[in-house]
Order: structure tokens, then sequence, then C-alpha cells
């Protein structure tokens, strides 16, 4: 049964638009508050998403996509862009280290531990960059046996 897509939700990030960062993560947050009751969870899943819509507001040139796919026992994001990629997965993934441009860091985004919160909170985390475009996969797993029927 943990296989089985239960529901998706999919968002839209523009480019540089720090106004509206998190509010993506709030959503999906509140949707899933009937899927899996645990704040701990919830939590864990929020401060992925968030760090994954941040990085496509603040590294992009024309934005990209969220795609959460909700399970039974576990949800799955897929951030992905066209942007000019990441030129030096190893770097990115040091933390501290940020490329990010200089308005981002003073409106106190851009720090350099979006990826490495992601790797820390989720359970799975699998990246590729090209030239063209950055793919970002990773899922956070619900250890409560106690879920839902559908």
């Amino acid at each position: 049964m943990g296989n089985v897509s239960v529901s998706e939700l999919r968002y839209t990030v523009g480019p540089s638009s720090y106004d509206s960062v998190g509010s993506k993560a709030m959503q999906v947050k509140k949707f899933l508050q009937d899927y899996f009751p645990s704040q701990d969870y919830l939590r864990r899943l929020g401060v992925c998403v968030f760090e994954a819509e941040a990085n496509l507001a603040i590294h992009t040139t024309s934005g990209g996509d969220l795609l959460i796919v909700i399970y039974n026992n576990r949800v799955k994001v897929v951030a992905q862009d066209t942007g000019p990629g990441i030129p030096d997965i190893d770097k990115a993934l040091t933390p501290g280290f940020t490329t990010a441009p200089e308005m981002a860091r003073q409106l106190g985004f851009g720090g350099g531990v979006g990826l490495n919160n992601i790797q820390r909170f989720a359970d799975s985390f699998w990246l590729e960059s090209l030239k063209r475009g950055t793919t970002l996969v990773f899922e956070v797993w619900n250890d409560d046996s106690t879920q839902f029927d559908y």
C-alpha cells in the first residue's frame, strides 16, 4: 500500500519571489494535517519544502515547479527548474557555501544551508544539475503506522 499515490499538489515558484517564499510550504503542511497528524513529521517535511521553494526563488532565472506526491506513508517532492544549473554540486552541499545574489542575502535568504537542511531532514535525497536545469527529489517518510484508510 505504501506505493499508492493518494494525492498530488503542484506549485509554480517565480524567480526572485522572495516575498512569497514559504507560502507553498505552509499550504503543503496545512493540506497534509489531515493525512499526517504528527507535528514532528509535518515540521521535518515543512523545512524541506521551504528550502526547496526558497532555492527555486533564489537561484533560478525563470522559476520552477514543485510537485508534491502524497503516499499513505511518505511524501515525495520534486523541485525542478530550467535555470543555469549548479556548477559544482559538492560545493553546493557544503554548509555555508552560497551563490545567492546580494538582494536575497539582504532579505535573510541564501545562507548556504538549504540543501543541507533537506539532506538532514529527508529520508531520501537525489540531486541532478545540468547546464539547463536542476532536479531535486526527496522523500520524507512517516513512521506512524496509524495511517488513514482510502
